[in-house]
């Protein structure tokens, strides 16, 4: 009986001091992060056409400081919802360009021909050279802050030129051109 007893003091206290060896030993520690994006509303925005054909146009017809085959096209922006009260919904406007004579023109590196890109303007009417151009980067707001945008139609003119100096500075090369504009929902 007493052997018992031995090996269990034995192993209290082998136990005891492993214990305090335990709590003598600084503490593991993990760390999780966590993610998430927070959209303060929404709004769905649709376009009447998926492309728009700006047609062709014959190099002899380029003249400085003008507008060749403006077409119009349409954003729908309905349905928005949620909108945070210190901030105002807007349509961001991206896309890759160039800047010829002080104009944004819109142009992807895949266009092949050169010395020319679209010019987009936010109008009712057909726009003319002169007219301010929508750049890469700008917001059109949809809306004062606070308050959800009521649905609307945002009527813009697409057209391709080739600036106004640039043109006779500049050779134009005939080819394709192609440009790539993206519209989307942000908070300001």
């Amino acid at each position: 009986m007493r052997s018992i007893i031995t090996c269990n003091k034995r192993t209290l206290l082998l136990t005891i001091w492993a214990l305090s060896a335990l709590i003598g030993q600084p503490a593991q520690a993990v760390t999780l992060n966590f993610s998430a994006i927070l959209n303060p509303g929404t709004c769905t925005f649709s376009l009447d056409k998926s492309t728009l054909a700006l047609d062709s146009v014959h190099l002899s017809q380029f003249a400085p400081a003008t507008l060749q085959a403006a077409q119009p096209f349409t954003l729908t922006v309905q349905d928005c919802s949620g909108t945070d009260a210190s901030l105002a919904p807007v349509v961001n406007v991206s896309g890759d360009g160039i800047t010829r004579d002080s104009k944004w023109l819109f142009r992807s590196s895949d266009s092949s021909a050169a010395g020319v890109g679209v010019m987009l303007v936010k109008t009712d009417v057909p726009p003319a050279y002169g007219s301010t151009e929508v750049k890469n980067g700008d917001n059109i707001p949809l809306a004062p802050a606070g308050v959800n945008p009521p649905d609307q139609n945002i009527r813009f003119y697409a057209g391709i030129t080739c600036g106004s100096l640039a043109c006779t500075s500049d050779p134009i090369t005939p080819g394709t051109l192609t440009a790539r504009i993206l519209f989307n929902l942000a908070y300001r």
